[in-house]
């Protein structure tokens, strides 16, 4: 024993209780073992919910979004009416409602949102539901929070699984109680690993929190190290050979032993932890001091600061497996949804492309209503809506065509009527309800109609149309006849695009029994240009025929000026030899004064189909 030691055991010598020495056989009582025992206290306030900035709510009994689109390949008339109805619906209800472009914006369509200064509906290929659809905000244990804190947060959430994350903010993993539990036994393990062993991943502040003490001394609190931690339980002669010496690893549990704190403090450790909110002699603190030993001191008892301490580790340090089911926002909901029901977890996470947690999909989720509506225009026929529109329930429907559409759950508000144009059925709603127009929303609905009537010149043309034309010319201040020009004079299709825009501009695919075919419609002011390109124009069409497995496929070429319309049709032998026009070259026909796809050229194509089935 050094001088020193020798000097500080008589200063405190006076302190030190007389202790009788137990008998060899001294009766042991037997105690019950609690593997858990924690004072749960509130959680760090750095723990937060993701969504929170990017204003993400659980769910609430909000009003759904509601989504309103004309037909895919759209044109002027469903794209139009799709915005008009849009804003008048946001105007009555207050809802959330967006007008979709299903596909490219046409160039006709696009000229005359710029003329009335209107910023067009946002382009979808699809509304099929995407992850993110349905994110959840969630709970996240960041870096830096203890176990003991996390185990806490598990129980005040009441969840199952939380994830973590970095300090750099990205995903490591899901954190279960049940995880936790299997990691920390880890039994046969020979590495320190398990609940039973002495090693632990921790700082001295982590380490204080969990066992609510009180730093007496010591620096550097905040780093982390590996902690080697035991008990000095035993008398002096046993201590020499229990405690490994010179180990600044260590972390030694102690009672009130005043000659126990000082022969550790010799012993080169990093670490005293003081059981029993016992006093600790100033001469200890500065013997502690001068050996760069901090002295924790805590209410606890022993046996709960072993099982405390194992709990000090920073969430991070846990082993989180590398086969956990991630989720990507963008991918869509019908392809991960056998992944999501197959996992034995109820909560799956959502990664970003930089692996930052988007938020969560609960498997409860999939069972639940989706998150948006549709409300369709001019068209009813799930074949025409853009792709998706089966995943969501459809409301409403504003059309002029035939209905063809598939039946729904609850009841819809249904407004059809025989008429040239949907925008012609959208004016008359404001009109009715007496909702005001804008110059520009009377304007761009004016050509709607113009357009899809052939300037009221097609034969579907209703009094309605023209009842419609001439309020919406007096309200926007300038009449259909002018639109009509000013559309006429953008690039003819023909003229300028591509074999495989032409024929998919404004295209509609119809079924009728065992046949499915498909109609495309153009205006040109110069027919010479369908047969300028007749061959390319065909090969597109065999193209898009084997492609979408049709029977039969009709390019209508009209001239709305002269009233005469020209037909490219490619298709099966029984429909190419019953179609009722004259051949105009191969595989056109001239159809003069045909100006309506709807109503002059379908139903002849569903008269030769029907024929051809009762065969």
């Amino acid at each position: 024993m050094s001088s020193g030691e020798s000097e500080a055991y008589r200063q405190i010598g006076k302190n030190i209780p007389t202790r009788g020495a137990a008998p060899r056989n001294f009766p042991v009582r037997r105690k019950t073992l609690t593997i858990f025992s924690f004072a749960f206290r509130p959680a760090r306030p750095y723990i937060r919910r993701t969504g929170e900035k990017e204003g993400m709510k659980p769910d609430t009994d909000e009003p759904k979004h509601i989504f309103v689109s004309g037909h895919r390949n759209p044109d002027i008339d469903s794209i139009a009416g799709a915005y008009a109805l849009a804003e008048l619906r946001r105007r009555q209800s207050g809802t959330p409602i967006t007008p979709l472009c299903p596909g490219i914006l046409p160039d006709r369509a696009a000229y005359l949102f710029r003329r009335f200064r209107l910023k067009p509906p946002a382009s979808r290929n699809d509304i099929y539901l995407r992850i993110r659809d349905i994110l959840e905000p969630c709970t996240v244990i960041e870096a830096g929070t203890t176990l003991f804190e996390a185990v806490n947060l598990l129980r005040e959430t009441g969840m199952l699984r939380l994830p973590v994350i970095g300090r750099d903010g990205r995903f490591l993993g899901m954190l279960s109680s049940l995880a936790l539990l299997s990691q920390l036994l880890n039994i046969g393990s020979s590495d320190g690993s398990d609940l039973a062993g002495r090693r632990i991943h921790s700082s001295i502040d982590l380490i204080r929190g969990v066992l609510e003490a009180e730093v007496l001394t010591g620096g550097d609190t905040a780093e982390e190290q590996e902690f080697d931690v035991y008990v000095a339980a035993m008398g002096l002669d046993s201590f020499e050979e229990h405690i490994p010496a010179d180990n600044r690893n260590l972390a030694l549990i102690v009672g009130d032993r005043p000659e126990i704190h000082l022969r550790a403090l010799h012993r080169e450790l990093r670490l005293l932890i003081v059981t029993g909110n016992r006093p600790v002699d100033p001469l200890i603190l500065k013997e502690a001091a001068s050996h760069r030993v901090s002295i924790l001191k805590t209410g606890l008892d022993s046996a709960t600061v072993i099982r405390r301490l194992k709990f000090s580790t920073p969430v991070e340090f846990i082993h989180f497996p590398q086969d956990e089911l991630t989720l990507s926002p963008d991918e869509r909901l019908r392809d991960q949804r056998s992944r999501i029901l197959a996992s034995p977890a109820d909560i799956v996470p959502v990664l970003d492309s930089g692996r930052h947690l988007a938020g969560v999909v609960l498997k409860k989720q999939l069972s639940a209503p989706p998150p948006y509506r549709m409300i369709l225009v001019d068209h009813n026929e799930p074949d025409q809506s853009i792709p998706g529109v089966e995943e969501l329930p459809v409301v409403e429907v504003v059309d002029h065509h035939r209905i063809g559409m598939l039946p729904t759950a609850t009841p819809i508000r249904f407004t059809g009527d025989v008429v040239g144009s949907s925008c012609t059925l959208i004016a008359m709603m404001y009109r009715s309800c007496g909702e005001s127009l804008t110059p520009e929303l009377a304007g761009l609905l004016l050509g709607g109609i113009v357009s899809d009537t052939l300037l009221l010149k097609s034969p579907t043309t209703a009094p309605l149309d023209r009842r419609m034309c001439e309020w919406l010319e007096k309200l926007s201040g300038t009449t259909g006849e002018e639109l009509m020009n000013e559309l006429m004079q953008i690039d003819s299709p023909l003229a300028v695009k591509p074999a495989e825009e032409v024929i998919g501009g404004d295209c509609k695919t119809y079924t009728d029994g065992k046949f499915k075919f498909a109609l495309s419609q153009v205006e040109e002011t110069n027919l010479e240009l369908l047969h300028q390109r007749r061959d390319e124009l065909a090969a597109e069409i065999r193209r898009r025929i084997e492609a979408e497995a049709l029977d039969f496929f009709g390019l209508l070429v009209t001239d709305a000026v002269r009233e005469n319309s020209e037909l490219l049709a490619v298709g099966s032998d029984d429909i190419m030899r019953n179609l009722p026009y004259e051949p105009a070259g191969p595989e056109l026909f001239a159809l003069p004064g045909v100006l309506s796809r709807k109503k002059q050229l379908l139903p002849q194509i569903l008269a030769v189909t029907a024929a051809l089935q009762q065969d």
